[in-house]
Order: structure tokens, then C-alpha cells, then sequence
């Protein structure tokens, strides 16, 4: 089953919030970024923010909303999956969480290493599982995780401001009875 077309109407970007838009600065930018050249790309960190291939990946400034996604994603406690490590924000508040299990899915193998040294030293047990999460989320078992949090950036014009939708069949088959992701899905 292909993808959709994604067509950016006036009617769909009227739904985006101002500050978004001004935060991506114009609405008729054009992505289309290689996975292959995702993966590899340098990743630039510094105080504040994430950047890969000069695109603000997160910034410090998401802090409160990645605490609250968390929050929602660990409610239930155990296995909690997260898609996009990004500065290691929201990972930091799913540790301090009631949890048995964290398994991070990124697509960076820079941030992929940083992930890795996160894991060395988390207090609850945490695996990192490197690759585009469209390539790994197979090595999961069905009905194994309790939470999800899924952060990944849009790599091409189809995906952006969508792109957690292609996601939703597997987040629903991976998820066990009464466990949520941060759209709070249930299954």
C-alpha cells in the first residue's frame, strides 16, 4: 500500500497554528530529504537546540510539551517505546517515571550514540534500537509496550505535519490493552 499524496491546501494550512507557521518561516517549503543521508548526517548540538542538515530537529523550548507526552506515555508504567531521541529531552522524564523498560528508536546515528551513552547510565533498564523506525518497528513484539511516545521529524513534504499518521497501525499492534502513545490511542 502506498503513501497518499500530501497536497498543502489553503483549508489544511489554515488548521496550523500561527506560531508554527512562523516557526517554520514558510509554508511552501519544500522537504525531501534521502533517509540514507538522515542517517548519516552530522548531527549539530548545543545548549539549546538539535539541528540536522541545518534543520531545527528540537529545541529546548519543547521542554514542558515533551514532559506532559511523557507523562501520558508513562501512566501505565512498563515498556515505554520512543520514536526520536532528539536532545534526550523527553527521555529524561520517561526515567524519572514509575517504568520496567525504555527501548528508543532513532534514526541518527549521532543521535543514535548519544542515545546509547544515555542508556549506559539510565536508571531503568533502556535499549536503543538504531534505524528509521519504518525499517525496525518489525523487531518488536506485538502487544509488548504499554506507552509510546513518538517524536520523529518529517523527512519529506508528504510527511510534514503528518508524518506520526503511517505510524498509528503499529503503534495500535504494538501496544497491549489499555496503553497509550502521546495521541493517547488505546487499544
Amino acid at each position: 500500500m502506498g503513501m497518499k499524496k500530501f497536497i498543502k491546501s489553503k483549508e489544511f494550512l489554515s488548521q496550523i497554528p500561527s506560531w508554527e507557521k512562523n516557526y517554520k518561516k514558510d509554508d511552501t517549503l519544500q522537504i525531501a530529504y534521502d533517509k540514507s543521508d538522515w542517517r548519516t548526517a552530522p548531527a549539530v548540538f548545543s545548549d539549546h537546540d538539535l539541528t540536522i542538515l541545518g534543520e531545527a530537529v528540537m529545541e529546548d523550548w519543547e521542554t514542558p510539551y515533551m514532559r506532559e507526552l511523557a507523562s501520558i506515555a508513562t501512566s501505565r508504567g512498563g515498556t515505554i517505546l520512543e520514536v526520536g531521541f532528539g536532545m534526550g529531552i523527553s527521555a529524561n522524564f520517561i526515567q524519572q517515571a514509575d517504568i520496567d523498560r525504555h527501548i528508543i528508536i532513532e534514526a541518527n546515528q549521532d543521535v543514535a550514540a548519544k542515545a546509547r551513552n544515555f542508556a549506559a547510565r539510565a536508571l531503568h533498564k533502556t535499549e536503543v534500537i538504531e534505524g528509521m523506525w519504518e525499517d525496525v518497528i518489525g523487531c518488536i513484539p506485538h502487544e509488548t509496550i504499554n506507552g509510546i511516545l513518538f517524536d520523529s521529524y518529517p523527512l519529506c513534504e508528504e510527511e510534514l505535519y503528518q508524518n506520526h499518521f503511517a505510524f498509528f497501525p503499529y503503534a495500535y499492534s504494538k501496544l497491549t490493552g489499555g496503553g497509550y502513545s502521546h495521541t493517547t490511542l488505546m487499544k
